[in-house]
């Protein structure tokens, strides 16, 4: 009896019971859908062409009602719902209200103000959406390597840092600031996993956080759990069953002196995956992208996964994590691409006068999924799962 309450003891400690499964339809058969087995319709915005505002390589776009806001590598710029250029969010320089560096912004989109976090001067400055500098706040030199962040509504910012490197000890995957006075104080949320880049700055998780349902949501590297931020603390509440395993610690101690790329490269020998690699969300749905090929589409019940998404319009295979599926992450494509597709978007009259429209040196395209109401349910009806 003693030995049957042991192994019971060590199994339940070895299963993640206070977990909930993710209920997911059709985890050994993925399908391939058309997007608009998902969507309703796509709004594609051009953005305006001037002297003005002449965009590069894009970085990110966010959404906040009528404002877009868009990073290339020059700077930050605002445009209205039509595309319209509006104005810049700061300058590049070292004088009072200017940045060296842009390593990522988020938004405050309760107070409209926009957040440029310099990492390499140790701060986050802070401007009106009409490109007013407002104020600054400065990072302690163990915070100081934010990849990407998020505020909560209660005004806490969560950060996700990448894998520790020669470069940066980090010892957080996640850190919590609150204001005190001038500067931002930190609280480590999440160790760092036992990993090393060594020479390679890589973050791994390039849309780490979510809110869904007004949770916060996190993922974390080389897992399959969905954890959860609230009052300062996180804590894992879902797991994403998959076919899969993913490393365990005893795998990863016993590669631990490898070079990460390395060690990807043996994962991958060894069909062991990743686990979650990206989370999005809209008001309906958390997309979840799975040892970077299958995506997740679940609507807080039910979870159907989707091994690629077809856009008949544009005869293009994408992500859903790809962009366009929230106001974090707002899709855009360059306007070369509209001029070549020309033909491919001969059946969409929308689709064939806005790349009559364009010319290939004109500024990017933003487009955002507008998805339907119970597209899970419409999906399992539809592939009969």
């Amino acid at each position: 009896m003693t030995v049957i309450i042991l192994m019971s003891s060590c199994r339940q400690q070895s299963l993640p019971n206070s977990l909930e499964a993710i209920n997911i339809i059709n985890k050994d058969c993925p399908i391939e859908l058309d997007i608009y087995d998902i969507v309703d319709s796509i709004s594609y915005i051009p953005l305006e062409t001037s002297e003005k505002c002449l965009l590069g390589e894009l970085q990110r776009t966010k959404r906040d009602g009528d404002f877009y806001f868009v990073e290339d590598t020059k700077g930050l710029f605002v445009f209205g719902k039509d595309g319209r250029f509006l104005n810049e969010i700061g300058h590049k320089g070292n004088a009072p209200g200017e940045y060296l560096y842009m390593d990522n912004f988020y938004l405050d989109r309760k107070n409209k103000q926009v957040c440029i976090i310099n990492n390499v001067q140790k701060r986050i400055l802070r401007y009106a959406y009409d490109g007013t500098y407002i104020s600054m706040s400065y990072l302690g030199d163990k915070d100081a390597n934010i990849e990407s962040a998020m505020l909560c509504d209660g005004g806490e910012l969560l950060a996700f840092y990448p894998l520790p490197n020669d470069l940066f000890h980090v010892d957080s995957e996640y850190r919590v600031f609150r204001e005190k006075g001038d500067t931002l104080v930190s609280e480590r949320i999440m160790d760092a996993k036992a990993l090393t880049t060594k020479d390679a700055f890589y973050p791994f998780l390039y849309f780490p956080m979510v809110t869904f349902n007004n949770k916060y949501f996190l993922a974390s590297v080389f897992s399959n759990e969905l954890y959860q931020y609230e009052n300062g603390k996180t804590f894992p509440v879902y797991h994403v069953d998959t076919s899969a395993t993913i490393p365990d610690e005893a795998f990863l101690d016993e590669h631990k002196d490898l070079d990460f790329f390395e060690l990807l490269k043996i994962m991958n020998q060894r069909n062991i995956g990743t686990g979650i690699t990206a989370l999005e969300a809209s008001s309906d749905y958390l997309f979840a992208l799975i040892d970077n090929r299958k995506t997740l589409v679940w609507d807080g019940e039910k979870g159907i996964l989707i091994s690629t998404t077809y856009n008949s319009d544009l005869n293009l295979y994408s992500s859903l994590l790809t962009g366009g599926s929230s106001d974090e992450h707002v899709g855009y494509l360059s306007a070369e691409f509209f001029c070549e597709k020309k033909e491919d978007s001969a059946g969409s009259k929308a689709l064939s006068e806005l790349a009559d429209s364009l010319s290939e040196d004109d500024n990017p395209v933003l487009f955002q999924y507008h998805f339907k109401k119970d597209a899970v349910k419409s999906l399992m009806e539809k592939y009969k799962l």
